[in-house]
Order: C-alpha cells, then sequence, then structure tokens
C-alpha cells in the first residue's frame, strides 16, 4: 500500500520557529524596523509526522518584506513522489498568501530538484556557481496570487 499525503498514517504539523532563532530574527526585525517601518520577520516550519510522532519530512522558512523564502524542503526516501513535497509547498505558499507574500523564492541545487519546483510554476531567477564538484545552485521566484 502506498502512502499519499490524504493517508491517516500521517499528519502535518506547523510550528513558528525554534526559541533561539527567534533571538536572531527579533534583532534583525527590530534593525528593519527603524531603518523602514518593516513587519518583523515570520519563520515557519512544516513538518510531516507519523503516528510514532517522527519527522518522516518538512518545509522550512520565513517570510519578511512581502516575501516568502523557503529554505529547505525534506521528504524520506519511503515518501517521495506521493505528493507529499507538492502538498508541503502549497502549505507554505498559503501560508506566505495569509501573510501577504507577493512571490515565494527557493533554491536548490543541480543535482536536486529543479524540475519539480518549475512543475509548481517557479522560474529560475538567477544561477551561482562555483560550489564543490562543479555544482550549480538556482534560485528560483514564483508570484503568488
Amino acid at each position: 500500500m502506498r502512502n499519499t499525503p490524504n493517508d491517516s498514517s500521517y499528519h502535518l504539523e506547523h510550528f513558528d520557529t525554534i526559541p533561539h532563532e527567534e533571538i536572531l530574527f527579533r534583532g534583525i526585525s527590530e534593525a528593519a524596523f527603524q531603518a523602514k517601518g518593516l513587519s518583523p520577520i515570520r519563520p515557519f516550519s512544516i513538518f510531516i509526522k507519523d503516528q510514532n510522532e517522527t519527522i518522516v519530512g518538512g518545509v522550512s522558512g520565513a517570510s519578511f518584506y512581502g516575501s516568502l523564502y523557503v529554505d529547505s524542503l525534506w521528504i524520506s526516501p519511503a515518501l517521495r513522489h506521493l505528493g507529499w513535497g507538492r502538498k508541503l509547498m502549497h502549505e507554505a505558499e498559503q501560508m506566505g498568501k495569509e501573510r501577504k507574500a507577493r512571490f515565494a523564492t527557493v533554491h536548490t541545487m543541480d543535482w536536486e530538484a529543479l524540475s519539480f519546483y518549475q512543475k509548481l510554476g517557479y522560474s529560475v531567477e538567477f544561477t551561482r556557481e562555483g560550489y564543490d564538484q562543479n555544482s550549480k545552485m538556482f534560485m528560483l521566484r514564483k508570484v503568488l496570487e
């Protein structure tokens, strides 16, 4: 039996931040407010947990200054190609819209998930070279409507 995002064996949990990270975001946010009156940085994490509460995937990042930045997306190999990545990205984008983000950004390496993000409507904004093993990083962007 294959597990899908609607399978009751797994559930999503949302978190705002980890405790020490909040100190950094608060300091940066205070400076941004002083300089330009900008709203605070709001980090997020959404995890897939199994029935034992083991994390088997997730997405994290932050919303700031009218944008949603997805920093990390990972799915356990056993759950890949079942729609969980798409579900996590949809959840993150919806949260970004609720926080008034006008666009979303994500980065991926050339050996990771470029086509996955492109299928979700992301376009390459720029490519950064110079990583080990001649790897490239792609920075992608999507308008949130």
